[in-house]
Formats: C-alpha cells, structure tokens, sequence
C-alpha cells in the first residue's frame, strides 16, 4: 500500500534487489498534499514508516524518526519517545530541538495536546514505546493524564487538516495485533472498539466534507481468535463473553506482576538482579482473580506456572509460551479462544465511501490500493 510493490519483510519500501521505493507520502507531498500519520504504536513503527520512509528496516526506528523529519511529514501523533531522546539513541543525538528547528509543535502529555494550535507542524509522542493497550487506558486513571484517546488523536488531527485544500491520513488502531499477538482477547477487542470510534470521527469528517474518499481496511489477522460454542447446546457462550467486561488489565500489565519479561518490561539498571519470576499457583491465581475477575482453580494456575519460567512443553510449538498459554486459560472465562501466536492467511475486509470508493470493492491485490491512490490524486508515477 505504502509503495505500491511487495517488499523483503522486515524492511521498509525495499524490493528484493536492494531498490528502494518512493513511498506514498513523498508523491504526495510533492503535489502539495499534507500528509498525517495516526497511530497507537511507537510513531516509527511499521505501518506509518511503510507511508512515508524507506530504505531502512522496520527496526531502524530512530532513522525513520530522522526521516520524517526531513520529509517534512506535517502531523505525526502516537508512541516512541525514546527514539527521540538522546539518552537512549545509539546516536546521542537530541531530536526534539530539531524538530522544533523544523517548524514542529512538540508534545508529549495530553495536557500538552489539547493546548496544540493548528499553525505550524505537529510531532505528538505520548509513551516511552507503544501507548497502553486501551483496557488499561480506561482502567488507570494515570494513563489518561498523559496519553490521548485514539479517537482524540483523529478528531484534532482532521480538525487541523479540515483548512487544507488537500490531505491524506493514516489512522492505525496498531495495538489491536499486539493483544492478538499476546493471545489477549480483552486487549484486542478494546483496541478494536478504540479504532472503532476513530472511524466514527472519520465519518464525521466524511460526511461534512463529502468530496474526501475514507478507506478502511487491515493488513492482516493474527491469532485466529474465535467465540466458541461452550455449554450445553452452546448456551454458555454469551454468558462467558460478557466476562469480557469484568477485566481491567492487559495481559502485558498481568506480566509485570509475575515478573514475566515481556515487550513492555523496564531494562534493569546496571548490576541489578531481575526478581524471580512467579511460580506459587495460590499467588498466580490471586492476581488473574483481581485482574480478570475468573476464580481459576489452583490445578488450572500450576499449569501455567512452568510457562512463566519458559520451562512450558506445548504440543503446539507456536502455543508454547506464557501469553499463549494464559491465553488458552483466559479462554475458560471468557469463551475465545486461539490457534496461535502469529499472523494468519485470511482475507482481510476493505470498504470505503467517498468519491473513487468504486475501485475498492470485491478481492483486489493490496499493492492496488497504491495506483488507485495516485490515479485518484492525478499523480502519474
């Protein structure tokens, strides 16, 4: 989509012989269009890079940051601190001053952002990674002192855009393939109803504005997550789902309790020694009880136990870790359960309305969405 060819995994707009595309947002910018980049994941991460940087793998993440920059990327709101800041990159360099050099707003609380004036460029990054998964969000007050809604994030960032004669934006709900790829059904369907209403602002903006084309769509499933016929004549299905709504913590916050390493953890300062990891049943029983609200028997939690400590035998080596196999627990509460840990093969869905919505119907070839993109815009590449 970002490039309009199938690119080497793990890199961004690079083909196979080392040629490196132009991506979207260059052809646009070039035309005059301001362009934005939306998402709950760290700002550099793979799907915002994939519209506006290339040459670089996915991992580069404080090139991609320099990127931007230099491409003059207009609006940029989501996670990433840390590459920003000198304390932490490989290059000790200190962007956010040249960001502000180049014309940026910079922000990082949400304090900050509802302040934002509509002059001027916006670089919004609002955690040190990726921004909490959004059951978190709704159940820590302090998540929400500092870090905006998704569908926050959209509303301001159309607002600002609303003058422009033209512009294109890319609003990610990213962290719904986290909670996917950590087995964490809860942490997936908040983030997918927090996407859910940053298509409402959309729509919203759609309607008021009826010549702008909005398309949704994925990149991908992950985990195959599936409401199960439970019960007798399945009648415990709904029951169990509804137990959806009793969880108050992602998977990721559940770890930190069990000092479970895990994509979130803190690195431990220099000579520290890591705490020993959770192995007592009573205890790993307690914490799922007062995060999830299930009463999970103590046989079910010594089973889980080894896979806290990566000692776990799945017959299933994609299932053979802690998420995954909390994942198969969990699914005893709340009725979904999962064939793995990674991304799947389906069909993903793609709808749109607006003028050119036509060219996006039936089974059409990702790399399509590209050329419709540019033909639509007149841009001849």
């Amino acid at each position: 989509w970002g490039s309009g060819s199938r690119i080497v995994n793990g890199t961004v707009n690079i083909l196979p012989d080392g040629t490196i595309l132009t991506p979207l947002y260059t052809l646009f910018g070039q035309q005059g269009w301001k362009r934005a980049l939306v998402t709950t994941t760290e700002i550099t991460h793979a799907t915002p890079a994939g519209f506006a940087a290339s040459g670089l793998k996915r991992e580069a993440a404080e090139g991609i940051a320099v990127q931007y920059m230099e491409r003059g990327i207009e609006v940029l709101l989501g996670g990433g601190q840390k590459f920003f800041d000198p304390a932490k990159r490989k290059d000790k360099r200190d962007l956010l001053p040249d960001y502000q050099k180049a014309g940026y707003q910079v922000f990082k609380t949400a304090k900050e952002f509802a302040a934002a004036k509509n002059d001027g460029k916006w670089l919004g990054i609002f955690a040190n990674s990726h921004l909490p998964f959004s059951v978190d969000w709704t159940h820590d007050a302090k998540h929400k002192e500092t870090v905006p809604h998704l569908a926050e994030l959209t509303r301001k960032a159309l607002a600002k855009l609303e003058n422009e004669g033209r512009f294109i934006m890319q609003v990610e709900g990213g962290r719904v393939d986290h909670g996917a790829h950590m087995c964490d059904a809860v942490a997936a369907l908040y983030d997918q109803l927090a996407f859910d209403e940053a298509i409402d602002a959309c729509l919203d903006f759609q309607r008021r504005h009826p010549d702008t084309l909005l398309v949704i769509t994925t990149d991908h499933p992950t985990g195959n997550p599936g409401l199960n016929g439970l019960g007798s004549n399945y009648c415990f299905s709904s029951a169990l789902f509804t137990n959806v709504q009793r969880v108050k913590k992602s998977f990721s916050e559940i770890l930190k309790q069990w000092n479970v390493p895990g994509p979130d953890t803190l690195a431990l300062a220099k000579g520290a020694v890591a705490p020993p990891i959770q192995q007592d049943a009573k205890a790993i029983a307690d914490t799922l009880r007062e995060a999830t609200d299930y009463q999970v028997s103590l046989e079910k939690a010594a089973v889980l136990a080894p896979y806290l400590a990566k000692k776990g035998k799945a017959q299933f080596t994609l299932m053979n870790s802690a998420v995954a196999q909390l994942g198969q627990l969990m699914a005893n509460h709340l009725g979904v359960g999962w064939t793995g840990t990674a991304h799947c093969s389906d069909f993903v869905p793609l709808v749109a309305t607006g003028p050119g919505a036509e060219r996006f119907r039936g089974f059409i070839q990702n790399t399509d969405v590209f050329r419709h993109y540019t033909q639509l815009a007149g841009i001849d590449f």
